[in-house]
């Protein structure tokens, strides 16, 4: 069982112009009703089931919940393996989204390295907790860095065949505009196929939009907007609907900002935003966290007497998640989830303006400009895509 739901995008177009753009979801987003009047070992089980995508992500929050309500005590260096956890989860999932969305229509192609890529991500996990569910409420053993050691030299030369197209080297290609711009034009990777195929069809400014990040939150602010529904179901923050995505994330890149003066906030930056962002995180991984030692987790439960209120946010792959949960005694009273879909896929959101710009041939081409753009933002669920001719 999982999350299902569906965004539906409705164009209506005229003369080559876009008139009007319907993005509607049916993403069940009462769902986590379920958790009330349950334990919090029902709640976590219910979170793994339930949550398949972005899973790390959703199961470290609600950790975190239970740390900052005293329920559970996280050490810090428990806290700094499952943030590790969640670097890689964002690798793979960029990388599970380049493999099955970065294809020109003439290549069906699948590249074999991605298998090895999404096996050695998964052998991190098991290597790191062996023989456990490594966010469960359960007794688990910890490894120090030194057990994934090898694991990460070969994740970074994976990484470099699949997406830079060599094992060697693989940060030299964003750390400037002269070094993307060689590798751009040299290599023959998955990567810069797509980019320059991106190019070549004049789709590198495509939504080019003037982008509005999510700014830092007052998570008091949004504590009390999360108890109303309409909120999760359609968020705006100081009267702003935010986009929240890897360009979010970048958008202080050196190379991002170069790059964003050549193409403006389009398609083609946010592509490359992502790769930034792919070798930024394994950056990071062979940086902050060899000091991870070997750690015997089990947890003693401690609840209090009245209500206790938690919230937390982090940075999933696709972008700002939030969770919140008011615990009473031993049983969840509630519990409400923001993820990044609800701002990237607003009615009056970043995908919405991007459409807006958008000039075409016909409705084949009007549909496969919008494809590319939902695709960049990348939701969480599966979408439709409608054209009308008024």
């Amino acid at each position: 069982m999982s999350i299902e739901g569906e965004i539906k995008i409705e164009v209506e177009g005229r003369h080559g112009q876009v008139k009007s753009v319907s993005i509607t979801s049916s993403r069940p987003l009462h769902i986590t009703q379920l958790f009330k009047s349950k334990s919090i070992f029902s709640v976590s089980d219910l979170l793994n089931t339930l949550y398949q995508l972005c899973n790390t992500a959703h199961q470290f929050s609600f950790l975190r919940l239970l740390d900052d309500s005293g329920i559970v005590k996280l050490s810090q260096n428990e806290k700094l393996a499952y943030q590790l956890l969640l670097d890689i989860e964002t690798i793979r999932e960029h990388c599970f989204s380049i493999a099955s969305k970065w294809n020109p229509e003439s290549d069906k192609s699948v590249d074999t390295n991605i298998i090895n890529l999404l096996t050695t991500l998964k052998e991190i996990g098991t290597f790191l907790f062996p023989d456990s569910d490594p966010l469960s409420l359960r007794d688990k053993n910890l490894q120090d860095y030194k057990s994934i050691d090898k694991l990460i030299t070969k994740l970074e030369s994976q990484l470099g065949l699949f997406l830079i197209g060599n094992n060697s080297n693989v940060f030299d290609q964003f750390s400037d505009l002269d070094h993307f711009n060689r590798w751009l034009k040299n290599s023959d990777s998955r990567s810069t196929t797509f980019l320059n195929f991106l190019k070549d069809h004049k789709f590198d400014q495509l939504g080019n939009i003037e982008a509005l990040h999510m700014p830092k939150v007052d998570l008091q602010d949004f504590s009390t907007l999360m108890q109303d529904s309409n909120f999760i179901k359609q968020p705006m923050y100081q009267g702003q609907v935010f986009e929240t995505t890897p360009l979010s994330r970048q958008s202080k890149s050196p190379l991002i900002k170069q790059l964003s003066e050549i193409y403006g906030n389009g398609l083609f930056v946010r592509s490359v935003a992502q790769l930034v962002e792919v070798f930024e995180l394994l950056k990071g991984i062979k940086c902050n966290y060899i000091k991870l030692k070997a750690e015997e987790i089990s947890y003693h439960f401690q609840y209090s007497e009245g209500e206790s209120n938690a919230i937390v946010q982090l940075d999933a792959a696709r972008g700002n998640l939030v969770h919140q949960m008011c615990v009473d005694k031993d049983k969840i009273d509630s519990y409400q989830i923001l993820a990044p879909t609800e701002w990237n896929f607003h009615p009056r959101g970043v995908l919405y303006k991007m459409i807006k710009t958008l000039t075409y041939q016909d409705n084949g081409d009007l549909f496969n400009q919008i494809k590319l753009l939902v695709n960049a933002v990348d939701p969480c669920v599966g979408y439709s895509i409608k054209i009308k001719n008024a």
